[in-house]
């Protein structure tokens, strides 16, 4: 892993923006999972179909884990995440204004593999950092992560039940294109070390 700078940290603000986004991106896996009664409802689905949603979102994770994430090896990373965080917003979109089951299940299929960019920023940051400040920053960003994931249903269902299911995509291509620009903005570039 080639190192982007020699500073032996990365600035209290830019470890609190990637900890932020790695939260608001995981939670996009999770963000459907509580609306699933609305969205059955919303189309007439069954049992079957509804399971589909949330685990279509899994595959698109998988999906990206073993054909996106070996890209930062050979695509700066900052250019990688920005190129995830448009596809996390227009997923986002296609998953509110979705007119069928069909159109959803992809939207949700991208969402998981825009999702990914949670797997660009750690170890982005770890790469930024010498070997003995590693630990700390790590697991300020596994915080993030971990937050994500236990914030999202409790979020997620409250928007859902107040302003309806497609405002949680909504509400997800904010975020993607808040912390995309944010990241775009203030993350270093880095060069790759394989062509």
């Amino acid at each position: 892993m080639s190192r982007v700078e020699t500073s032996n940290h990365i600035s209290r603000f830019l470890l609190l923006l990637m900890t932020s986004a790695i939260a608001a991106t995981a939670a996009n896996l999770y963000y459907n999972q509580p609306i699933l009664p609305l969205i059955k409802e919303a189309f007439n689905l069954s049992d079957a179909q509804l399971g589909s949603i949330p685990a279509l979102t899994q595959c698109g994770y998988a999906f990206a884990l073993l054909f996106i994430s070996p890209l930062d090896d050979s695509i700066p990373r900052r250019k990688l995440i920005s190129v995830l965080s448009t596809l996390l917003v227009l997923a986002s979109l296609a998953g509110a204004l979705a007119p069928n089951l069909i159109v959803l299940l992809i939207s949700v299929f991208l969402i998981g593999v825009g999702a990914n960019i949670t797997q660009q920023l750690i170890p982005f940051a770890a790469s930024m950092v010498s070997a003995e400040n590693e630990g700390a920053t790590l697991g300020t960003l596994m915080m993030g992560l971990t937050l994500g994931i236990l914030l999202s249903r409790t979020l997620s269902g409250f928007v859902g039940e107040h302003m309806g299911w497609q405002s949680v995509f909504y509400m997800s291509a904010l975020l993607a294109t808040l912390f995309g620009a944010l990241l775009y903005v203030f993350l270093p570039v880095n060069k790759p070390h394989a062509n």
